[in-house]
């Protein structure tokens, strides 16, 4: 099997260091390296050039658009959202199936349109949070619903640091809408949030019915999730440590199949409830979804 090589735009982030450790260094996941890297606005190429080494990474370039000759895929990696839609807009636009670290963006707009880009250069486009992708999330779920189901309410929690200079609620929070969505469906119909020191809470409906609540914690770090259901309540303190290998996998698995585990409106969906959560948040009250 051909050895894909992966490029790497925005190296700040914890997670290209993580890639980097799986595909070059363990050498955990086979059939990808990590062939280039490029620090983007998020950071400086010493910082790129010294992680590098450490990753045994052979090349890195100070623009983006060099690396689109060298690698045959892309990972989008810079902390802030925002940063994403160029580098994105770049990528795909070269053809280069792409994945786009969490959040895909921090604007619905700029999320349609990657959407949509993706599509006519025939790229593939992903992006998601590794939490839902845990063995013990999804086996929480499972359980549920055979055990208790049909589930029809629940909470999912996690930490979000609301003023997070990397997006506010964007950054962290997409971790926790992300896992609602993907436990309780992504028929989303309202969101109302409130704020209770550095905490916020948001009550979501959904058109089949559910109320889900999210609890967007600024302090501890942990993944909580609980169901409800006419047989009683499941609950666990998710466990994350396999979320890297899940996650970089079925990454690599797109890149070699280009097959979209995300529907198109489930990948623009979180970015939705995020920027509900935020006019809720700055005194929209409820907000509507559709």
């Amino acid at each position: 099997m051909e050895t894909l090589r992966i490029g790497i735009i925005g190296t700040e982030n914890s997670h290209a260091v993580a890639a980097m450790e799986r595909f070059n260094v363990k050498r955990s996941i086979a059939g990808a390296t990590v062939a280039a890297l490029c620090p983007g606005d998020g950071d400086t190429m010493e910082h790129a050039q010294e992680i590098a080494e450490k990753g045994l990474v052979q090349r890195v370039v100070a623009e983006p658009q060099d690396l689109l000759d060298q690698v045959d895929g892309v990972i989008i990696m810079n902390r802030h959202g925002a940063l994403h839609t160029p580098y994105a807009r770049l990528t795909l636009g070269a053809g280069l199936p792409t994945f786009v670290d969490k959040p895909l963006t921090c604007d619905v707009d700029e999320a349609q349109e990657l959407v949509a880009l993706s599509h006519a250069k025939d790229a593939w486009l992903s992006s998601w949070s590794t939490v839902w992708q845990t063995a013990s999330f999804e086996g929480l779920f499972a359980t549920a619903e055979s055990e208790i189901g049909p589930v029809s309410a629940g909470m999912c929690a996690g930490p979000c640091e609301l003023d997070s200079p990397y997006g506010g609620v964007f950054f962290y929070g997409i971790h926790t809408v992300e896992m609602a969505l993907r436990g309780f469906g992504y028929d989303v119909a309202s969101v109302h949030a409130h704020t209770g020191g550095a905490h916020a809470t948001a009550t979501l409906t959904t058109e089949s019915g559910k109320l889900i609540t999210l609890q967007l914690l600024g302090e501890g770090y942990c993944f909580q999730a609980l169901c409800h259901g006419p047989g009683g309540s499941r609950y666990a303190a998710l466990d994350t440590s396999d979320g890297y290998d899940r996650g970089f996998a079925a990454i690599l698995e797109g890149f070699r199949t280009g097959k979209r585990p995300l529907s198109d409106a489930e990948l623009v969906q979180p970015i939705r409830v995020l920027a509900a959560i935020q006019a809720s948040l700055q005194g929209g009250g409820e907000i509507s979804l559709i």
